[in-house]
């Protein structure tokens, strides 16, 4: 995590001083991309770690940061660039990324898991289908060098989980689901502009989009650790939801339409982040699930990259930005239907593995 804190500052202080585009590609698309990618799994899964009653809680809280991020910095962006110039804003920007290294410095690990005193049954998941291991108990670990040099490549990235079903459905249905939410921030400023909306009014439409996942995530916490419905029906039912909004959306013109819209992403499939280390603590024990959630990364860099410009070019092509809805609509409506679907192919495979012994 430091090591991409640091990376991510340079990516962004070297883009400062470039003015061709290949070269922007190279610092900021590449040097920082690698950076943030580098941050974004231990944070996201070293909670897991202290959490389990209240785990869900606690990963809602953490993302918190996104939400607030998403109100604040449409603002200072804007701020610094009239008061700095662009390079003058990716310099302020880039110093304030080198508080990743600061907070890097401050995450450990639990003193337990250090030690190796905690035996696996314990953290693996009660689900039947729970990922095993060979060993009963984590060995205790001399130093990161000697884990990185001596455990073999398919132990450290664990590529076997795709034989698993469940694992197999979850990626797919995640990577639906990050495409149909990041889809958003291209087609809501595009299809505001189409009708005359100014850049104001943008930045209010993708910062309240923020605000609401600010207050949605806790209470949506709140209800994963209940247990009073399913984690996965839950994401189910919220994608499925969002999916219909993006559907309909291109049915009604002007702000408070798109104001709506705005809402009901940040609240239905903004939330489904919270869940990506919930379910597959369900496949995976604790002990793996920063393999899991490396690998599933890998899986999500492909939407990621095909959400921004994927939306545009079918706006070219078709005329207007209604496909482009659509499509996201039809992708989160999908999403939402493989974690309903999900239990079913996971009874029907553990049958056959019953029948084969």
């Amino acid at each position: 995590m430091f090591v991409g804190g640091f990376f991510g500052f340079l990516g962004l202080f070297l883009s400062a001083f470039v003015s061709r585009m290949e070269l922007w590609i190279l610092t900021y698309g590449v040097f920082s991309g690698i950076g943030f990618g580098l941050v974004y799994s231990p944070c996201f899964t070293v909670v897991n770690f202290y959490f389990k009653k209240r785990r869900a809680l606690a990963i809602s809280i953490l993302l918190l940061g996104t939400g607030i991020g998403s109100v604040v910095f449409p603002f200072i962006y804007h701020s610094l660039i009239n008061c700095y110039g662009l390079q003058g804003a990716v310099l302020v920007i880039s110093a304030l990324s080198l508080n990743i290294c600061v907070c890097a410095a401050l995450i450990r690990q639990p003193q337990e898991l250090q030690k190796g005193k905690i035996p696996l049954s314990k953290q693996t998941s009660t689900e039947t289908n729970s990922y095993e291991l060979e060993n009963d108990i984590i060995e205790p670990r001399k130093s990161c060098c000697e884990c990185s040099t001596r455990r073999p490549i398919r132990e450290i990235f664990h590529f076997s989980l795709f034989r698993k079903p469940s694992f197999f459905i979850y990626a797919l249905a995640f990577m639906c689901s990050i495409y149909a939410y990041f889809s958003i921030f291209t087609m809501i400023p595009g299809h505001a502009r189409v009708q005359g909306m100014s850049s104001a009014r943008v930045a209010v439409l993708l910062s309240v989009n923020g605000g609401v996942m600010i207050f949605a995530r806790p209470v949506v916490g709140l209800l994963a650790d209940s247990k009073i419905i399913q984690k996965r029906n839950i994401i189910g039912t919220f994608l499925i939801l969002g999916g219909v909004s993006s559907i309909i959306l291109p049915w009604f013109t002007g702000y408070y339409p798109l104001l709506v819209y705005s809402i009901t992403q940040g609240l239905f499939p903004g939330s489904f982040f919270m869940f990506i280390p919930l379910l597959l603590l369900e496949i995976v024990p604790l002990e793996n699930l920063p393999q899991a959630q490396g690998l599933l990364n890998l899986c999500l860099s492909l939407p990621v990259g095909i959400s921004q410009p994927l939306p545009g070019w079918i706006r070219d092509v078709t005329g207007d930005w209604t496909v482009s809805f659509r499509v996201s609509g039809g992708v989160a409506f999908l999403a939402g239907l493989l974690f309903f679907v999900e239990p079913a192919f996971r009874t029907k495979c553990q049958r056959k593995r019953n029948t084969s012994r």
